[in-house]
């Protein structure tokens, strides 16, 4: 088992497609630098370790990819702040374990989000 931090370094593997450190007692914060994968990574497995802080927004970046972020029982993410929108929603992603948290993806911002773009939101003036 592995233990430690993520190095923020592997964002700069540009041709990894599976990233799996599951099932480790890795700490402190996911680095955002996993976001500069987007592109070539298809899977992020960083379930079941001890985390803390927010998922970085740069994580709903990850086009296309699935992403695994559900955190062992006695470990949670910071609920003050919510995980990224485009996570929560699977627009860019393919697959969020956690898209179902209503703490970390309320269903009211969700709503928002959806109302929003079904009013062509970004037309507004």
């Amino acid at each position: 088992r592995l233990t430690g931090t993520v190095p923020s370094l592997v964002g700069n593997l540009a041709v990894m497609e599976v990233f799996d450190l599951s099932n480790n007692f890795l700490e402190s914060s996911i680095p955002a630098e996993l976001g500069m994968l987007e592109g070539s990574l298809k899977r992020l497995v960083l379930s079941n370790n001890t985390f803390n802080g927010i998922i970085p927004s740069q994580i709903g970046q990850l086009q296309g990819a699935s992403v695994f972020l559900k955190l062992n029982e006695k470990h949670s993410y910071d609920s003050s702040k919510p995980a990224p929108l485009s996570l929560c929603l699977e627009r860019e992603v393919k697959e969020f374990d956690l898209a179902v948290d209503t703490t970390l993806c309320p269903p009211e911002r969700n709503a928002l989000s959806d109302f929003y773009d079904k009013a062509k939101g970004a037309e507004w003036t």
